[in-house]
């Protein structure tokens, strides 16, 4: 092994104890942090609402988080990838309320058309039983009249199944809570 060799393996040693330093303190510092405010918590009724009702109770954006970790790591794959919402053999949707309805003959599989996070499932004026997606771009997707198969808080990758509909089904699409207008059939 030559000097240069030698010193270009210790060089390449320095900086990864430096980067695992830096992660372990940075792991330190949250377990700290994480104690503390559970400590505190349990001394103080105030404080406790406060990260009960203001903290957890809240919704996360989740696509700033999302994009965020995609910049550092790449994580989320095919994030602008795009699917069909079922495999509905029959083209028959039309306007409705906010969004679009899609009638079929019998049961049909209802599939996320971009990946996000399940924020609600539950009964919607209109939409009946609903699953409301965070999208990783952002968007808000609500696909109505859908018998779920995914829990609340799922993480949910396109064209995964989340549910099934029988003889009709809803999509809208929001963003900064106002309905985009779609063009799908």
């Amino acid at each position: 092994m030559t000097y240069e060799e030698y010193k270009s393996k210790k060089s390449n040693k320095k900086s990864n104890n430096k980067l695992i330093i830096r992660l372990l303190n940075k792991l330190f510092t949250i377990v700290i942090f994480t104690m503390l405010v559970v400590i505190i918590s349990n001394y103080s009724p105030k404080f406790r609402n406060f990260i009960i009702n203001d903290v957890l109770n809240n919704s996360m954006n989740f696509s700033k988080v999302n994009n965020l970790i995609d910049n550092l790591t790449g994580i989320f794959k095919n994030k602008n990838e795009t699917k069909s919402v079922a495999n509905i053999i029959t083209n028959n949707s039309e306007k409705y309320l906010d969004g679009i309805k899609y009638t079929f003959e019998g049961i049909e599989d209802v599939y996320l058309k971009d990946s996000g996070i399940i924020t609600y499932i539950g009964n919607k004026e209109g939409y009946n039983n609903t699953i409301i997606v965070q999208q990783s771009n952002g968007y808000y997707a609500w696909y109505g009249n859908v018998k779920e198969s995914v829990k609340l808080y799922d993480y949910v990758e396109a064209g995964n199944k989340i549910g099934t509909s029988e003889k009709e089904y809803y999509y809208v699409l929001l963003k900064d809570d106002k309905p985009i207008n779609i063009n799908e059939s």
